[in-house]
């Protein structure tokens, strides 16, 4: 195995599962565990094949405990499209199949060693910091993501994101720079597919997790309708 290590600037996705570790210790019977990996397979089933048929040359992903990474090759802002569609299918995707997830993207340095299987870095602790920080299941776009795409005269408003209503607990003081997926790129009359699975998960959490799937489903009644978010990339 190649121990050279490489630092450089990249966009990072950071995705947890919401309760993993209470899952396995409270009922962590063989019956959670062949659920669990019947999940995990579709996931990473999903996030391969998004990556290897439209997205390879520009980014990849690690996998390990209930973390998922999604990364990209290089600190180009052209690679910041591939990055965040994959993530927008990669939540959407798990949510529907009763997965629970939350992600945050960042950008800035990171270093890769061991052939690309240890990351660590700035960017990953703000990506980790700002999604463990989620009072939800959502993506967003941490302060250094947003700081780099006005830099390049990206606004994340049209590309589905917007800046309002986002349930942060600790790190809301910087909610101005966060910005949060509204589950869809443009505008619609339908009500949003991914409303009965997280209201059949929430009917299944633990009390204490219950307004988590909440915010969700707030969040999503108020703004997945929402005219605002229109993709439109032209990065370069």
């Amino acid at each position: 195995m190649n121990n050279n290590w490489i630092k450089r600037n990249a966009w990072i996705a950071h995705f947890d599962i919401l309760g993993f570790k209470s899952l396995l210790e409270n009922d962590g019977g063989s019956v959670v565990i062949e659920v669990l990996k019947s999940q995990f397979d579709d996931a990473l089933a999903t996030l391969s094949t998004d990556i290897s048929r439209d997205f390879e040359e520009d980014i990849d992903y690690l996998f390990f405990a209930d973390t998922f990474v999604i990364y990209t090759k290089s600190e180009k802002i052209r690679e910041y499209p591939a990055l965040i569609s994959v993530s927008k299918r990669f939540i959407s995707k798990c949510l529907s199949m009763r997965l629970p997830i939350r992600g945050a993207v960042s950008y800035g340095d990171v270093v890769f060693g061991y052939d690309y299987k240890v990351l660590m870095g700035k960017a990953f602790l703000e990506s980790h910091e700002y999604g463990e920080d989620q009072n939800w299941l959502g993506l967003i776009l941490t302060p250094s993501a947003t700081a780099e795409l006005q830099k390049n005269e990206l606004d994340p408003e049209r590309h589905g994101f917007v800046s309002s209503d986002i349930p942060l607990r600790n790190l809301c003081g910087h909610s101005d720079s966060v910005f949060a997926y509204r589950f869809i790129d443009g505008a619609t009359s339908f009500k949003c597919p991914l409303l009965f699975p997280l209201n059949d998960m929430m009917s299944r959490a633990p009390e204490s997790q219950k307004i988590k799937y909440r915010n969700t489903i707030e969040f999503i009644n108020k703004h997945y309708a929402s005219t605002n978010g229109i993709n439109s990339f032209h990065a370069t």
